[in-house]
């Protein structure tokens, strides 16, 4: 059961990345036919970033499409449904800024969905600015070409290529003094292990694709380290590889909380939640709404609609002396900077049960490092006339702003369509998982210390503004959602907080 996780956890997918610096002549046929292998003898993609346009592209459209725009679901579904593969060609193109990247990485999700290992060829000079983003949609870097030096050159001017997993097809490796860091790199790598040098990857695409296999598994177990093994590891390759393969998915690692990093912000942040009022002193782009609906939820616990922020912030703008048009911008009152306002406690909302969850409600929304944030739907198990259906809760943040784990726990992470980027935290009875980050701070396997910044808040997959949408699950072997390597079923976050009624972060 344990080596079927490990197989699911590849087959989800992943970008290999050629490079061929100096650029002699590139085996054309050959990585089609790897590519081909990769995927098991089904249809294969072929992503040219070089602009050197090696290939005859067939695709409907440029490389440079994948970074400026999101690919639509019917195309993918009709490339699926066909026999043909997909060979997609352009300009020479990089994601060179957030935007880009996050464009390219909802693509790749989409077209994983019909062709799970994508090929892709770098250009021959990369800056690092490029380099560090390219391989955060990466699993290998595959360097081959005729010269060494070249080759050299190329691994040690960008450091981010350094730090990814890198297999040197090269006959001899960098030289140390010349490129040490180039060569470091390399020495780290599994590219000199006898199984590996003696395969021919231009005689035997086939061969080298289960090697290749074999290294993206290794990189997953990586992730998940087991203390002690290295050495054996180096030793004796093929012999762990398979004893490996079982070992990390046997147990729920158990993980020393160790000395949690969290600032205790429970008396500041209860002294405002009993105060009779607070000011906020606005930048010139803060809004008087998004103030009205962190005050609503702070102190009364409520989830807010329109009508309770018109009226609050109605009544806030004449209890400081301002009219109720004051700074009026379409549909919201935009302070200019240096505006002080006072927000009262809104006594005049109908209490309800919701008055209950103050203390979840304060955990819930000091996890992030923005001193600005509310609950905006709480946990719903079933649809009704009024409530969508909802299994976590959706916590309201600025962009970038940092998750801060809220215990010690091993990390997971996953990407899907719905739910974007995903951080799941992992320890002996429950996980905890944040959805639609920006970045992920942390990587599968890694142990996390209580506080430490896990991901930033962000808007990937469906979502229509910057939050995190935080689901939380008891762990059980016959649970019907998986994260990493554990089956849990999901409970309701408010419900979990008083389960293990966690200390305030």
């Amino acid at each position: 059961m344990q080596k079927k996780v490990l197989d699911y956890l590849f087959k989800q997918g992943g970008l290999t990345l050629f490079a061929f610096p100096g650029e002699s002549d590139i085996p054309l046929e050959t990585l089609q036919n790897f590519a081909l292998a990769m995927n098991v003898g089904a249809r294969f993609v072929i992503v040219d970033f070089s602009g050197k346009n090696h290939f005859k592209g067939n695709a409907e459209f440029t490389t440079d499409y994948l970074f400026d725009n999101l690919l639509e679901k019917d195309a993918i579904d009709k490339f699926a449904a066909s026999d043909s593969n997909w060979i997609i060609t352009g300009a020479r193109v990089l994601p060179q800024n957030d935007d880009q990247f996050r464009n390219f990485y909802h693509n790749l999700q989409l077209i994983k969905k019909a062709a799970p290992q994508v090929i892709g060829i770098l250009p021959t000079e990369i800056t690092e600015e490029e380099a560090s983003r390219i391989m955060l949609a990466a699993r290998l870097l595959i360097v081959d070409g005729d010269s060494v030096e070249d080759a050299s050159i190329y691994l040690q001017d960008a450091p981010s290529l350094q730090k990814a997993p890198v297999l040197w097809l090269l006959p001899t490796a960098p030289n140390k003094k010349r490129f040490p860091r180039a060569a470091k790199a390399v020495a780290k790598s599994e590219s000199f292990y006898k199984e590996i040098r003696k395969c021919d990857w231009h005689k035997d695409p086939k061969e080298f694709a289960r090697i290749v296999e074999s290294l993206h598994k290794i990189g997953i177990l990586k992730k998940n380290p087991l203390d002690g093994i290295s050495k054996v590891f180096r030793k004796a390759f093929p012999l762990f590889l398979l004893v490996a393969i079982a070992l990390p998915f046997f147990f729920v690692t158990k993980v020393d909380p160790g000395i949690s990093n969290l600032r205790d912000r429970s008396h500041e942040r209860d002294k405002i939640a009993v105060a009779p009022s607070f000011e906020y002193t606005f930048d010139g782009k803060e809004s008087v709404q998004r103030i009205a609906r962190y005050a609503i939820g702070r102190f009364n616990a409520l989830i807010t609609n329109e009508r309770m922020i018109r009226q609050y912030v109605d009544v806030t703008l004449e209890e400081n002396g301002y009219e109720q048009s004051s700074w009026k911008k379409e549909n919201f009152n935009i302070p200019p900077e240096g505006t002080v306002l006072k927000f009262s406690r809104p006594d005049f909302f109908q209490k309800t049960a919701a008055d209950s969850i103050g203390a979840a409600w304060k955990y819930w929304t000091s996890i992030v490092s923005d001193s600005v944030s509310y609950l905006t739907e709480f946990y719903h198990a079933n649809a009704t006339s009024v409530d969508r259906q909802h299994n976590g809760i959706d916590l309201a943040s600025r962009q970038g702003a940092r998750i801060l784990a809220p215990f010690a726990a091993k990390a997971w992470t996953s990407r899907d369509e719905r739910g974007g980027v995903i951080i799941g935290l992992v320890r002996e009875k429950d996980v905890i998982l944040f959805m639609h980050c920006d970045k992920l701070l942390y990587l599968d396997g890694q142990e996390v210390m209580a506080g430490d910044p896990i991901a930033t808040v962000g808007t990937t997959g469906h979502t229509t503004g910057p939050h995190a949408h935080v689901v939380t699950g008891l762990i059980d072997k016959k649970g019907t959602k998986r994260i990493g390597n554990v089956k849990y079923n999901v409970i309701d976050p408010i419900q979990w907080f008083y389960m293990f009624k966690p200390s305030s972060p």
